[in-house]
């Protein structure tokens, strides 16, 4: 990791090395090795120039006592190695993931049997977080605005020239419906426009474009773009695909344009897709959450790195719960690790609401009447607070959860949603770790596209390399 945080925190480089220093000592400690001290050169000498004297020394002795104790291979200690990068696998299909966030749509991609050959984005906590669940060398990453990478593209052409399936979900707000004063000439909606500037660049087999449903009114404009910047080698379909009706456990409805240049009926696509099951099941809210240790809010404001066994831990050991939907979005693979499974800071009122609303209850219920401070404006704030009910499945899964998880009320626990939870409830597999400040996890989780709904899609167009 110390490559990336070089690369891309250069500002910033001895603050990220010294949390990276807790981060990997913890592990240490929790695998029961001790960290040993060292005279010889375990990081890079460019690195060890940029830190102080004790900053150096501790990620040096770190990084010594992984490689000497012969922990490289460790599941989760090899992340933070760069001799562990390494080059796409030749004997699978290569997709470029644009606008990718934190991952869920290429986490997909990659469960059905594709492999990552190029990353962008422009947030660059969401590409640490990919980076970090990923083997992919920073060379085949671009973290910036879309149009200075198009500036730019004729450096990456080698990275980009075995590329089999473009993706990628251009910046949706502009199209929400969610937002009351939504023009169709929001300037964010121009931004798919680039994702198709670049499929006409890379001219993959297939497409994958993801956006809200509201980006349907524009079809027929994108229609144009897409014949205008691309040709007329694509034929493509449209799906709207609501996340619950292939047994994912949340109402979450988005909009797929999939289009592919290799002859392929899209309407069968489409359909095969739509008759997907997430293992025949119709997962609930509980089958996500369950086995998690019990979490308390965090009583300490302005502290999210705050730590310990009643709020919860971003890394600790701990044996998960085996179940159909646990082995499902974990590939049957198993660690005794848990991460991210934190809760946050919140007001002794939102606890108190949090304890007396019951299952399915919103801000309007009878028994928080007399904590609400908005009854004038009950209309509005309805939803301020919910409380999410074990048995059915939950509300969508949103970037807001950055802001607060009072509409996002653990079922029988006084709090919101953890981190991990929310990423269980999008079908992450348990072992991937998101970065940055608890909030970041947050807003990468919601943004993400629910990787087991990414792998119905990619199962469909992986078949026509097998």
């Amino acid at each position: 990791m110390l490559e990336f945080y070089h690369k891309f925190y250069p500002n910033k480089f001895e603050k990220k090395v010294s949390e990276l220093i807790q981060e990997m000592s913890r592990i240490l400690q929790l695998e029961g090795v001790p960290i040993q001290n060292t005279n010889t050169l375990n990081i890079h000498k460019v690195h060890q120039n940029q830190l102080s004297q004790e900053v150096f020394q501790k990620i040096n002795d770190i990084y010594y006592t992984v490689r000497n104790d012969k922990l490289s291979n460790h599941f989760l200690l090899k992340k933070y190695l760069q001799e562990t990068r390494k080059e796409p696998l030749l004997n699978k299909p290569f997709f470029g993931d644009f606008f990718a966030g934190a991952g869920g749509l290429s986490q997909g991609l990659c469960q059905a049997g594709f492999e990552p050959a190029f990353v962008n984005d422009h947030d660059v906590d969401s590409i640490e977080t990919y980076y970090f669940n990923h083997t992919l060398p920073l060379e085949r990453f671009f973290v910036g605005d879309i149009r200075k990478f198009m500036d730019e593209i004729g450096s990456y052409q080698n990275y980009l020239s075995d590329i089999k399936v473009v993706a990628g979900g251009p910046p949706c707000q502009g199209f929400s419906m969610a937002n009351r004063q939504r023009l169709l000439d929001d300037p964010r909606n121009e931004l798919y426009k680039d994702f198709l500037i670049i499929l006409g660049n890379i001219k993959p087999d297939f497409f994958i474009m993801e956006n809200v449903p509201g980006m349907r009114y524009k079809i027929k404009e994108i229609e144009k773009d897409i014949e205008n910047y691309t040709g007329t080698d694509y034929k493509y379909t449209e799906l709207r695909i609501n996340a619950k009706d292939i047994g994912i456990p949340q109402n979450r409805d988005r909009f797929f344009l999939i289009g592919n240049r290799v002859g392929l009926n899209n309407s069968e696509i489409g359909v095969n897709i739509a008759n997907n099951s997430f293992g025949n099941h119709k997962y609930k809210l509980s089958d996500a959450i369950d086995g998690l240790p019990p979490l308390k809010v965090n009583p300490h404001k302005n502290q999210s790195y705050y730590e310990d066994d009643e709020c919860g831990y971003m890394i600790r050991k701990w044996e998960n719960l085996k179940s159909p939907f646990i082995s499902e979005i974990n590939q049957n693979h198993s660690s005794d690790y848990l991460f991210n499974h934190k809760s946050r800071y919140n007001q002794l009122r939102d606890v108190e609401i949090f304890e007396k609303l019951p299952q399915g209850a919103n801000s309007l219920h009878d028994s928080i009447k007399d904590l609400m401070p908005y009854t004038s404006r009950n209309d509005v704030f309805k939803d301020k607070y919910y409380r999410l009910e074990n048995d059915k499945i939950s509300k969508a899964i949103t970037a807001h959860m950055q802001m607060d998880c009072n509409s996002y009320i653990h079922p029988t626990q006084a709090r919101g949603l953890s981190p991990r939870e929310a990423a269980r409830i999008q079908t992450f597999p348990d072992d991937y770790v998101f970065r940055g400040f608890p909030n970041d996890w947050y807003q990468q989780i919601g943004n993400a596209v629910p990787v087991k709904l990414a792998e119905a899609i990619a199962k469909e167009l992986i078949k026509h390399y097998e």
